[in-house]
């Protein structure tokens, strides 16, 4: 009897136990789901009034990227003759004779054709060869666009398109670049005057929003995201800091106008790499124009009185999990005392926000150090991001303003 009474005492205490851990669980998802809607609602997105001067690129590199999106040793050899007139008395006779030959009808149309069906001829070669005819007849586009049409009909009545709906999806002929290139020399002028500044600002507000909340740099992760399957639904507690940061003169782009004492707003999980980032744009926000170095050139150093600290993502003070697997630094971690620097590159033993067992059922623990939350508590990120669509709406306009230009041309 005394047995069935202490058994019976137990399990109304354990059940007891069980209910209000149900309660506070429920409790804490209602708050999240309540705190999501609110800033769905209340949240002013965080987008700048002004988004400063489109750093549009001059047509020189406009064209070299498009046309050589590799940036390979070719970008080079334009980079000072491309669209600048040459002096006829420069051109040496083969030149003549060369771009005669191109410029004849018949023969170019046989050559591409012949270039086809080479087999050694790949299709990195066919997008090289391509590039280059754009380029030599930059200034003739109606006679580019002449040939352009010769080869996309005979490209259409080859037995091999049995399925007209398939061409053109890959850019693996002559013709099919040659096409992407015409396109875009002809839409260069209507991108810069028209779309390009709605879309750079489309791009601009997206950064701005996912850089609000954390990002995993490893699986690239974020709690502010357009895409269900990208949502760091695993999120950890975390904070703004801002940072006061003193950049070094560089002589050669030293200018009266930079400023070098900025501040720059980051969050405590964010690692250096991406502090580097956020401090970098902050610095172009600041002074509308880039850093005199490249992000990889530079690194960050922590002042505290006399002290200094070069900060890495990896160094002798980083965190390894039980598994083996290392964490990376954060800012947070950089307050910790000092490490002594490593020279190690990202691998699968490497981990940010997103534990490697994080596969693992939604609520259950990492080896009792971390509780994994429900992910649909989370989904409102995803439409509080879709909110700066209204804001730069004319990009919804673009596919008409596109057809317009099409039609004037």
């Amino acid at each position: 009897l005394v047995a069935i009474i202490v058994t019976r005492y137990k399990s109304k205490q354990l059940t007891r136990k069980l209910s209000q851990q149900i309660e506070l669980l429920e409790w804490e998802i209602r708050k999240k789901i309540r705190d999501g809607f609110a800033e769905l609602q209340m949240d002013q997105l965080d987008v700048v009034d002004s988004f400063g001067t489109v750093p549009f690129l001059d047509y020189k590199h406009f064209a070299l990227r498009t046309f050589f999106p590799e940036s390979g040793s070719f970008a080079s050899i334009f980079i000072e003759d491309m669209h600048t007139n040459v002096d006829p008395r420069q051109k040496d006779e083969s030149l003549t004779m060369l771009h005669a030959l191109i410029c004849n009808k018949d023969f170019l149309v046989t050559l591409i054709h012949t270039l086809e069906k080479q087999k050694n001829f790949s299709v990195k070669d066919r997008c090289l060869f391509a590039s280059f005819l754009t380029i030599a007849l930059q200034s003739k586009l109606v006679y580019l666009t002449h040939i352009l049409e010769v080869l996309t009909k005979d490209l259409m009545e080859q037995s091999s398109n049995t399925q007209p709906k398939l061409m053109l999806r890959r850019t693996e002929s002559v013709v099919e670049k040659l096409l992407t290139n015409w396109m875009s020399v002809c839409l260069s002028g209507f991108l810069r005057e028209t779309v390009g500044e709605p879309f750079y600002k489309l791009v601009t507000a997206l950064n701005q929003r996912i850089n609000k909340g954390p990002v995993d740099v490893i699986t690239c992760k974020a709690l502010y995201t357009l895409n269900e399957d990208w949502l760091l639904w695993q999120v950890t507690e975390f904070k703004p800091v801002a940072l006061n940061v003193f950049f070094e003169k560089i002589p050669e782009n030293e200018s009266a106008d930079t400023c070098l004492d900025i501040e720059a707003n980051v969050l405590d999980c964010d690692t250096i790499e991406q502090a580097k980032e956020k401090i970098f744009q902050a610095f172009l926000n600041k002074n509308g124009s880039l850093y005199g170095l490249q992000l990889s050139e530079i690194g960050l150093e922590l002042q505290s009185g006399a002290q200094q600290k070069e900060l890495l993502d990896i160094d002798g003070s980083s965190v390894i999990l039980e598994d083996g697997i290392t964490k990376l630094n954060t800012i947070v971690h950089a307050l910790s005392p000092f490490p002594y620097c490593l020279d190690v590159e990202y691998s699968n033993k490497h981990c940010h926000l997103i534990l490697p067992d994080s596969e693992e059922p939604q609520g259950a623990m990492h080896k009792g150090k971390q509780k994994f939350e429900v992910k649909e508590m989370y989904l409102t990120k995803l439409l509080s991001t879709k909110v700066i669509q209204s804001i730069i709406i004319k990009v919804m306009e673009a596919p008409r303003m596109c057809q317009d230009a099409f039609q004037r041309e």
